[in-house]
């Protein structure tokens, strides 16, 4: 009994719950989710210069590897509780085809808790949700298409959200139903002695310059966004606050036409360094016809990290070919060239490390979305 784990007792309790919950709620629970499944080559030059000593190291990446990460399986549900109030679950867990993939410390990401929370919802006044759950900043980045893994498949920012562990969002309903805003709070439940680990923090930040040194910050963190979504055109702006890190995203997505699609997004990131990250990404997207798109981005960010001489370009190109797309199921193929060329800086034994690096990456993969 000793080697039966905690991460094990969870899936057997999650398998357990859905198992119960299908029997017994009057409104059964609903299974679905995503699998990816992409081959990736990648050729990485990286090149560290010691700013003290001088001291020059150059090292060359060349691999093909395959990957799964991002699949998930997620259990929803809801109860009518009155006429006005529906209670509602999500339960997702991460999964990867390809291997069992572990943390440094050996644990296994395996049906790892992704957005877990139990909400209320309001016909009037909107949803209300507790658990762990992701920064609103994602749900405005409707510009970057890449797919998935490959270096430059993303937009050039160097922070992109998180998702955090004793949260409370709030989702109001849709205004004229174009505009609706969200307000997200992560508690930091870490108070010394009786409580610890990484779990109890509400948001967690790397590279964060504190009393002029680069640390990690685990603390309580404030997000929201507006979003507005209209015929012709969808915008929003969030914004996070971490204490001495914040975060400011705006998006612009514009469709003129049904088939061709085209926007910016940019985000400036404080580090509290006194240099702060600024970048965008331009992206357009093009539907031949209904089994076919194509797309191109490409970004670049200045001040890269908090850093004055750190910088960042991607860029990104692909095809996507959609193999069924009808009802909840949705089979996709893709592929993409990418590139990522960086300078960004690390401290080593209190010496600063200038790192340049530049990367091209083909990908090409599946995705099945259920």
């Amino acid at each position: 009994m000793k080697h039966f784990s905690a991460q094990k007792l969870a899936i057997a309790t999650s398998i357990a719950l859905g198992a119960m919950l299908a029997t017994t709620a009057h409104a059964d629970p609903k299974i679905s989710g995503r699998l990816y499944l992409s081959t990736l080559y990648e050729n990485k030059d990286v090149t560290e210069t010691n700013t003290v000593t001088n001291a020059v190291s150059k090292t060359n990446t060349d691999r093909t590897t395959l990957n799964s990460g991002g699949s998930r399986i997620r259990f929803t549900g809801d109860e009518k509780l009155t006429d006005d109030v529906t209670l509602d679950y999500r339960l997702e867990y991460s999964v990867f085809l390809d291997n069992d993939a572990v943390t440094s410390d050996g644990k296994s990401l395996n049906f790892a808790a992704r957005t877990t929370y139990l909400g209320l919802k309001h016909k009037d006044y909107g949803h209300l949700a507790a658990g762990r759950m992701y920064t609103p900043d994602d749900d405005i980045d409707y510009v970057n298409a890449g797919y998935l893994y490959a270096s430059g498949a993303e937009a050039p920012f160097s922070y992109h959200g998180q998702r955090t562990n004793n949260t409370f969002q709030y989702t109001s309903p849709k205004i004229n139903d174009k505009t609706q805003f969200k307000l997200h709070y992560a508690m930091d439940e870490d108070i010394g002695a009786y409580v610890s680990g990484s779990n109890n923090h509400g948001g967690a930040v790397s590279g964060v310059f504190v009393n002029g040194e680069q640390t990690t910050i685990r603390r309580d963190l404030i997000a929201g966004h507006v979003l507005h979504e209209d015929e012709k055109f969808d915008a929003g702006l969030a914004y996070t606050y971490a204490g001495e890190f914040k975060a400011l995203r705006g998006m612009v997505w514009l469709k003129p036409t049904d088939k061709f699609k085209y926007g910016i997004i940019a985000q400036q990131t404080d580090y509290n360094s006194g240099n702060k990250e600024l970048g965008a990404l331009i992206t357009g997207y093009y539907s031949m016809d209904d089994k076919t798109d194509f797309y191109a981005q490409a970004g670049h960010a200045d001040n890269f990290k908090g850093f004055k001489d750190g910088e960042r370009t991607v860029a990104s190109m692909g095809i996507i070919k959609w193999l069924k797309r009808d009802g909840g199921t949705r089979v996709r193929a893709f592929g993409t060239l990418n590139y990522d060329d960086r300078t960004e800086f690390k401290y080593t034994n209190d010496q600063l490390i200038k790192v340049q690096s530049d990367a091209f990456g083909v990908e090409a993969g599946l995705r099945y979305d259920f």
